[in-house]
C-alpha cells in the first residue's frame, strides 16, 4: 500500500512541473548532452516565412525601340516557389536551435506582412495599419523572426550610351533579352526581394540583406549574333520562335536561376542565424 502511494505522489509532482501547452506558441526549450554539467538548454527560436513568387517563369523582352519590348510568361513546370520552399527548409533544419514556419499555412499573407516594420525617431516599430498583422506573428504564432520572399519588377543593367544611361528592368524571374543591331544579350532574370524583421525587439534586417535588394545587375549567361548563339556554359541555342519559346528552349535559363536562389536561401539562414 505505502509502495502505491510513494507513485502516486511521484506522478503528481511530475505532472505539476510540466507547463501547459498554449496554442503551440511558446518558444521550446530542449536539453543538449554536455559533459561537465550533464546537459545545456537551448531555446529554439520560431521563424515565419512566406515565398510571394510567382508559378511560372517570365520572359521580359527589351527592344531596340519600346515598340519592340514584351513580356511574356511562361507555364513551363520550373516549379520556382516550391525550390525556394524546400531550400529554406533544407538550410534552416540544419540549425537544432530554429524552427521553420510556413505562414501561408495559418491564413497569412504577403501584402499583411510585407512593409511591416517602419522607421521613426531613430527607431525601428511597426507600421500604422499592421497591428493586427505584428500581433497574429507575435501573440498567436509565438514567432521572433519572419522571412517574405518577393517576386517583382528589378533592375537588371543600366544601359549607358552617348545619350546617356537608363536603367532596365526585368519584370519577373525567368530570362531577360536585350536587343540592339544584330546582337542579343540574354541575362538570367532574378527579381526577387527579401524582408527580414526581427519582431521582439521590432528590428528591419533588410540592410543586412541589401546585396540582394539592391543589385542592380543580373548575371549575363549567352549572347547570339544573327540569330545564332554563341558558345556558352549553360547549353543554350537560338529558338526557333523567338516570341515563342518551347520549354526545352528555356530550360537551360532555369540552372543559373538555381544557382541564384541558392545562394540568397544560405544568406537569409546566416543573417537570421547571427541575428
Amino acid at each position: 500500500m505505502f509502495k502505491k502511494i510513494l507513485l502516486l505522489m511521484m506522478l503528481f509532482f511530475l505532472t505539476a512541473c510540466v507547463p501547459p501547452a498554449q496554442n503551440g506558441t511558446q518558444s521550446t526549450t530542449i536539453s543538449l548532452p554536455n559533459q561537465s554539467n550533464g546537459s545545456i538548454p537551448l531555446v529554439v527560436k520560431r521563424v515565419g516565412y512566406i515565398v510571394n513568387v510567382g508559378e511560372y517563369p517570365l520572359h521580359t523582352h527589351i527592344g531596340t525601340t519600346k515598340l519592340t519590348n514584351f513580356e511574356k510568361r511562361y507555364s513551363f513546370g520550373w516549379r520556382i516557389p516550391a525550390y525556394i520552399d524546400n531550400r529554406l527548409r533544407s538550410e534552416f533544419n540544419m540549425l537544432r536551435n530554429i524552427k521553420l514556419i510556413n505562414l501561408a499555412k495559418y491564413g497569412i499573407r504577403a501584402d499583411e506582412v510585407n512593409g511591416l516594420l517602419s522607421y521613426a525617431d531613430g527607431q525601428w516599430g511597426v507600421r500604422r495599419g499592421k497591428e493586427s498583422a505584428y500581433a497574429k506573428l507575435t501573440s498567436r504564432l509565438g514567432l521572433s523572426t519572419i522571412v517574405i520572399i518577393n517576386e517583382g519588377k528589378k533592375q537588371a543593367l543600366n544601359d549607358c550610351g552617348i545619350l546617356g544611361c537608363k536603367k532596365l528592368n526585368a519584370k519577373g524571374y525567368g530570362l531577360l533579352t536585350q536587343s540592339f543591331m544584330n546582337r542579343d544579350d540574354f541575362y538570367s532574370a532574378t527579381a526577387f526581394f527579401v524582408h527580414i524583421y526581427k519582431l521582439k525587439p521590432t528590428i528591419s534586417l533588410d540592410p543586412k540583406i541589401a546585396e540582394i535588394n539592391h543589385s542592380q545587375k543580373m548575371t549575363l549567361v549567352a549572347i547570339s549574333k544573327n540569330s545564332q548563339a554563341e558558345p556558352n556554359k549553360i547549353g543554350f541555342v537560338y529558338p526557333q520562335h523567338f516570341k515563342n519559346w518551347t520549354e526545352r528552349e528555356f530550360a537551360p535559363f532555369r540552372l543559373p536561376l538555381i544557382k541564384y536562389i541558392d545562394g540568397m536561401s544560405r544568406k537569409i539562414v546566416d543573417i537570421v542565424r547571427s541575428n
